[in-house]
């Protein structure tokens, strides 16, 4: 029963760190994709290239706060998993 816990255990912090690390490789793609747009787009003020700008920004915003959430996740659970090995 232990080993099963700890499987499961185990194979959570592996998923949440999939999630983790394909959330950074997105941030990364998006950070790299929004500098490349706002060097070609600085020169054009138009109303189009102003919004644009903007919805990439939120979309960076939005993504590191999941993997703000993320890393906090793994943390917290590294702790009850260390906990728990402990106990037993």
């Amino acid at each position: 029963m232990e080993q099963q816990i700890k499987d499961g255990l185990n194979f959570i912090l592996g998923a949440v760190t999939s999630v983790k690390t394909e959330a950074e490789t997105v941030i990364t793609k998006i950070n790299s994709d929004f500098q490349t747009l706002a060097a070609k787009g600085a020169q054009d003020q138009s109303e189009l290239s102003v919004n644009l700008r903007k919805y990439l920004q939120d979309g960076v915003s939005q993504l590191e706060a999941l993997v703000g959430k993320v890393n906090a996740t793994v943390e917290e659970t590294k702790q009850k998993v260390a906990s728990a090995t402990n106990k037993g």
